[in-house]
C-alpha cells in the first residue's frame, strides 16, 4: 500500500518565504556591490587617464610651444585610439611668466602652473661691447659660456686687492655686440599693462584667490606700508610707493608702484615691478619664483636673496657714471639678471648675467668695466622669464603648481 503523501505544515510557510526573501535580498545586494566596485573601477581608471592625459599635455607643450593644435579653442585630441583623450590647454601672461590652464575634456582632471623658458648653457655672462676690456679683481670666479667684448678680460686690482680667482679658460669665450639683446614687444607691453591698472579694493588681513579664475583680483595699496597680511593666488596689488613689511606672507603675486621697498628679514614669492625704484633691504628673501623689475634703479642688500629675475632698464643717458643696479657682496640671484644700465655686480649670481657695462664704486670714485669679488654660476634648474626675444619654438620649464 502507498504512503500517505507529505504536506509541509501551515505554519511553516512564513519561514520559507523569508528565508527565499533574505536570499534574494542578499544577492541583490552582492550584485549591487559588484556593480559599486565596477563603477568605482570604471571611474578610478578614467580619473587615471584623464591625469596621465593632462600631464602628457603639458609635457608636450613645454616641448613645443609652437604647437597651434594644441591650443586650439576646440581642444586637442592627444591620441587618435582614444575619443577621451581631448584636452584643453590655455595660456595667459603672469607678469613675466606663463600661466598654463590645462584641463580633460570631462573635467576629471585640471591642473594650472607657472611656466617659464628652459634655461640655456650657451651663455652664463653677457657684456655689451664697448671697446674695452672687462678687469676682474679680487675673489672674482666666472663659470660657463662667457660673451665679452672683443678685448677680453684682464686681470687687474682694486686698490691693493689684486686679482685671487681661477684664470679663465680661453675656451669658453665667445664675442659679443654692442647692443644687448633686447626685451620682447610682448614683455613691455605687459608690464606697462600692469602699470595701467587700479584697484578698487583695500588689503584685507587674510586673501586667498585662485588661479581657476579667469580675472585677476586687483586691490589698491596706495603710499602704504603692507603689513600683518596673508595673500595668496591671482591678486595684483597697485599703488604708488609701497614698502612691503616681514610680517607679510605672499605667494605668487603680482605689484605694481612707482618705488617698492622689501622691508629688512621680508620673506615672500612675488614679481615686484617698480616703475622708478626697487630696494631690497638686508636679509630679505624673495623665493622661487620671483621677480624684480625696475625701471631706473635697483639694489639688493646684503644676504638679500632674489629667486627668478632681477631686471633693470634705466635707458636714460648720464653724463656722469652712475649706477643702475648695485648688489652687496653678501646678495645672491638665481636666474636671470639683466641690467641696461652700469651695473655694480657683487656675489653671487647663479644663471645667466646680461649687463651693459660694469662698473665698482668707492668713496674714492669708481672702476670703469670691473668686476669685483663677483661670482658667476651656472644653473640648468632655474626657468627664465619672457623678456628677451626668444624663438616661438624655444622649449618651456614649468616653475611651480598653483591652486
Amino acid at each position: 500500500m502507498k504512503p500517505p503523501p507529505q504536506y509541509l505544515a501551515g505554519a511553516l510557510l512564513p519561514t520559507v518565504v523569508t528565508v527565499a526573501l533574505v536570499m534574494l535580498t542578499a544577492m541583490l545586494g552582492l550584485l549591487s556591490l559588484w556593480e559599486l566596485e565596477q563603477g568605482l573601477f570604471a571611474r578610478e581608471q578614467r580619473l587615471r587617464q584623464a591625469r596621465a592625459d593632462v600631464e602628457s599635455a603639458a609635457v608636450r607643450y613645454y616641448r613645443h610651444p609652437d604647437d597651434a593644435a594644441l591650443t586650439a579653442p576646440d581642444g586637442c585630441r592627444l591620441y587618435d585610439s582614444l575619443p577621451r583623450s581631448r584636452v584643453y590647454v590655455r595660456r595667459e601672461p603672469w607678469g613675466l611668466y606663463e600661466l598654463l590652464h590645462i584641463a580633460a575634456a570631462d573635467s576629471l582632471a585640471a591642473t594650472h602652473r607657472i611656466a617659464g623658458l628652459a634655461p640655456e648653457s650657451d651663455r652664463t655672462l653677457y657684456y655689451a661691447d664697448d671697446r674695452a676690456a672687462v678687469t676682474l679683481a679680487g675673489d672674482t670666479h666666472l663659470h660657463g659660456v662667457l660673451h665679452l667684448p672683443q678685448r677680453g678680460l684682464s686681470y687687474g686690482r682694486m686698490g691693493s686687492d689684486f686679482y685671487r680667482g681661477t684664470p679663465v679658460p680661453a675656451g669658453v669665450v665667445r664675442p659679443s655686440g654692442p647692443m644687448l639683446p633686447q626685451p620682447a614687444p610682448e614683455a613691455l607691453r605687459r608690464i606697462e599693462k600692469l602699470f595701467l591698472r587700479s584697484g578698487s579694493r583695500e588689503i584685507p588681513d587674510s586673501l586667498t584667490a585662485s588661479f581657476r579664475d579667469t580675472a585677476t583680483l586687483v586691490l589698491s595699496l596706495g603710499t602704504a606700508e603692507a603689513g600683518d597680511c596673508t595673500l595668496r593666488g591671482r591678486i595684483l596689488l597697485v599703488g604708488d610707493e609701497v614698502r612691503i613689511d616681514s610680517t607679510c606672507r605672499w605667494e605668487h603675486l603680482l605689484v605694481a608702484a612707482r618705488k617698492i621697498t622689501v622691508g629688512r628679514g621680508t620673506r615672500i614669492a612675488a614679481q615686484l615691478f617698480a616703475r622708478d625704484t626697487l630696494l631690497v633691504e638686508p636679509r630679505a628673501v624673495l623665493e622661487y619664483p620671483s621677480g624684480l623689475w625696475s625701471g631706473c634703479y635697483a639694489e639688493l642688500g646684503d644676504r638679500a636673496t632674489a629667486d627668478g629675475y632681477v631686471i633693470v632698464r634705466d635707458t636714460a643717458l648720464r653724463k656722469r657714471m652712475t649706477a643702475s643696479y648695485r648688489q652687496a657682496r653678501t646678495a645672491r640671484v638665481r636666474g636671470l639678471l639683466y641690467v641696461e644700465g652700469v651695473a655694480q655686480l657683487r656675489g653671487i649670481v647663479a644663471g645667466r648675467a646680461i649687463v651693459r657695462r660694469a662698473a665698482c664704486f668707492t668713496p674714492q670714485g669708481y672702476y670703469k668695466d670691473m668686476l669685483y669679488d663677483f661670482t658667476l654660476l651656472e644653473n640648468p634648474a632655474t626657468a627664465l622669464p619672457l623678456w628677451e626675444n626668444a624663438d616661438a619654438r624655444r622649449r618651456r620649464k614649468e616653475v611651480v603648481c598653483v591652486r
